[in-house]
């Protein structure tokens, strides 16, 4: 037996990438088939579709910070512009929304293109500054054309009853496989991102900018790549976000609040890599609905806002690189990239 290799004659690489495969298909089952387990009900499934759906933001969100280390604290720009876009086409125009999540991708190309043509070439926290200086911006735009956006009030969809077309239902059930779909498209999008020349240039420029540019990367455009990536999966997400709870306001798609909360699946399961986002999602939406339930029963109002995020300083803490640092590495070798 040559070295390198397993007793089963597979070879070190391939080990790691079978046992991910595995967890993966387990965790799809589970996900697809609890609606039809006893105990579920709309409760529990619209829970489950709020878990993917933070999922599948952090592991957009992961592309771009993770991977190519860029501190992006308003990514929730590309989230509000997915919502709005499909959103006010959908009620001013009748446009379905599987038209209309087109549109909030090339909307948040644009804004990306723009945010990464004025600061990515500086160093420094000058494009995290301007992600949240750009989510203020729109924030008081969103406010400002009430006939637009509806104001601080929100924008509200018309809802057509049950409709494939028009992405609604009255159960959360289709947004469950929905949500579903999303997550792994992002899996296999972070792990071609990964294993690619792509990935390789966003982490060496993510570790050390000088040099890598001194080994030929070109820096701003593999910096650009990501941001553009991450806008446009986060902006896809945005628009199922939108569908499922057929609702947005200004303070909800813009707001620095919303952009933590679609950050922390990657802090929590581990940043660059491809299943942190999904055990930090998991974990994330599990600790609020149950701190929530808690506070609910004691009856104290924002006793589950303080556990919540005691529990989560705790995470940070003695986690410090996420769930997925705790692992050693051998133990870690069947999860990651």
């Amino acid at each position: 037996m040559t070295a390198g290799a397993t007793p089963e004659g597979t070879t070190e690489r391939q080990a790691p990438l079978r046992g991910s495969f595995l967890y993966g298909v387990v965790a799809v089952a589970l996900a697809a088939g609890l609606p039809f387990l006893p105990f579920a009900n709309d409760y529990i499934i619209a829970v489950a579709v709020r878990m993917l759906i933070f999922i599948a933001l952090g592991q957009a969100w992961n592309i771009v910070a993770g991977i190519g280390g860029l501190l992006s604290l308003g990514h929730g720009v590309f989230l509000g512009l997915g919502c709005y876009a499909a959103g006010i086409l959908f009620n001013e125009y009748a446009v379905p929304p599987w038209l209309g999540i087109w549109a909030g991708g090339v909307l948040s190309v644009a804004v990306a293109l723009v945010m990464g043509a004025m600061t990515l070439r500086m160093r420094g926290v000058f494009f995290a500054l301007a992600t949240i200086a750009v989510s203020l911006a729109l924030d008081q735009l969103a406010r400002h054309y009430v006939d637009l956006t509806g104001g601080d009030n929100g924008l509200a969809l018309r809802f057509l009853g049950n409709s494939l077309w028009f992405m609604q239902s009255r159960t959360p059930t289709p947004f469950l496989y929905a949500g579903l779909t999303f997550v792994i498209a992002y899996y296999w999008i972070t792990q071609w991102v990964l294993r690619t020349r792509l990935g390789s240039e966003m982490k060496a420029v993510r570790d050390d900018e000088a040099a890598a540019a001194a080994a030929g990367v070109a820096v701003f455009r593999t910096k650009l790549l990501g941001l553009l990536l991450s806008a446009v999966m986060t902006s896809f997400a945005g628009t199922l976000y939108m569908q499922s709870y057929q609702a947005i306001d200004p303070e909800t798609a813009f707001g620095l609040s919303q952009a933590i909360q679609l950050q922390l699946p990657a802090l929590i399961g581990g940043l660059g890599t491809s299943w942190g986002p999904i055990i930090g999602g998991t974990i994330m939406i599990l600790l609020s609905e149950s701190t929530n339930w808690g506070s609910t029963k004691l009856g104290i109002a924002g006793v589950d806002i303080l556990v919540y995020g005691l529990l989560l300083l705790a995470v940070v803490m003695y986690a410090p690189k996420g769930i997925m640092g705790l692992f050693d590495r051998r133990t870690r070798g069947a999860w990651r990239p």
